[in-house]
């Protein structure tokens, strides 16, 4: 798979240096061409350091393909909907879960890296950790601008479709590149091929056996991908004994600061952004993300639950109690008490990311016309 990536190469050097009139980035800018410079060679660089070493996972460590992935818990649903939130809940669980963390996904998504890695942090900690102090200092640097959208830093629990950017299969590629083909992605259980389904689940099952041979093969695995919704029936038909979590929120909310949040990434990439074209593109994306979920949720076999965002910020601690005994669960006192801990934090939260649905030409009117179905189906009020 990793070969087939090469072959769309011509393509996203076009989407990267010319103004093509479908893509997000119709307009000549010249920052973008400069960020776009000093961004190839780093992407270029991690495609071929990437694929070399997962393939030396088979020459080094050819077990990790007897693991068995047993009963993995998918978080998904809709973006900004609290799947953040209850990821890092659920993985506080650390006695159970297994979820791969930002340093992971990117720095070392094989086993080999891991190893390296590791190997090099021991030496670093040996006298007396100052690649360690210089990372934190970089880390807080550039994350920190991100808090208000998306708090993250490299040793917290991360989506793992960022590991699937090697083989192109990560929507959020669509920033840097602006080709609408990426945009094919949100709709993968009803636009991709079989084989391209075959070859997805085949990458991504080899990412998490790597993952639990290295973190307990007696694991359960733990992912959060609101982009893997559109994935639903590919991962159910993938994983038999998958556990699906979907959170949901009231599209009032969900939709503009889903745009919102995309368009600090679109405004990094070029000075001129079409608002536009994200906002018709992304609207379009949610109302097949609720859509899917409604339809198909409901049908899969496996065990499944839906969290409301109001309710779970409301009582976090209820509500993981609940998604515990629907799947069979008994939490530890240890991780009872740590929840209780985490819930009284999340009762003094306050998101730093501030967004207005007008200023981004989102209309009452238009979220009424686009989700109405959402409203009635789910019971959420509409805009004024």
């Amino acid at each position: 798979m990793l070969v087939a990536t090469l072959t769309h190469i011509p393509r996203l050097l076009r989407y990267s240096f010319l103004p093509v009139a479908d893509g997000a980035y119709s307009r000549f800018s010249w920052q973008r061409l400069l960020v776009m410079l000093l961004f190839w060679p780093l992407f270029a660089g991690y495609l071929l350091i990437t694929g070399l070493f997962l393939w030396l996972d088979h020459c080094f460590f050819p077990q990790f393909r007897k693991v068995e992935v047993r009963a993995p818990v998918f978080v998904l649903g809709i973006p900004r909907s609290g799947t953040t939130f209850l990821h890092r809940l659920l993985a506080g669980d650390q006695e159970r879960f297994t979820t791969m963390t930002l340093w992971e996904l990117i720095f070392a998504p094989s086993i080999t890296q891991r190893a390296l890695w590791r190997g090099l942090g021991t030496l670093d900690r040996l006298i007396g950790k100052p690649a360690q102090r210089l990372l934190g200092w970089i880390e807080n640097k550039i994350f920190s601008g991100l808090d208000g959208v998306h708090s993250t830093r490299l040793h917290d629990p991360e989506e793992d479709y960022l590991a699937l950017i090697p083989v192109l299969q990560c929507f959020l590629l669509v920033l840097p590149f602006g080709d609408p083909r990426f945009l094919d992605l949100s709709r993968f259980d009803d636009a991709a091929s079989a084989q391209q389904k075959s070859r997805l689940l085949r990458f991504y099952r080899g990412l998490i056996q790597r993952h639990l041979y290295v973190h307990g093969v007696d694991k359960i695995f733990l992912s959060k991908n609101p982009s893997f919704t559109p994935m639903l029936n590919t991962l159910a038909s993938g994983f038999s004994d998958a556990r699906f979590i979907a959170c949901v929120r009231n599209p009032n909310q969900a939709v503009p600061s889903q745009v919102s949040s995309i368009l600090v990434g679109a405004r990094l990439f070029s000075g001129h952004v079409d608002t536009g074209w994200w906002r018709t593109h992304l609207m379009d994306m949610l109302a097949y993300y609720y859509q899917h979920l409604m339809r198909h949720l409901p049908a899969l076999l496996q065990a499944h639950s839906v969290v409301r965002m109001e309710q779970l910020a409301a009582d976090p601690q209820q509500h993981i109690e609940q998604l515990y005994r629907a799947f069979g669960l008994t939490p530890s006192h240890t991780y009872q008490h740590w929840l209780q801990a985490e819930a009284d934090k999340a009762r003094h939260y306050r998101s730093g990311h501030q967004y207005q649905g007008h200023r981004l030409g989102i209309s009452a009117d238009a979220l009424f016309t686009q989700f109405n179905f959402v409203y009635q189906q789910l019971g959420y009020e509409a805009a004024e």
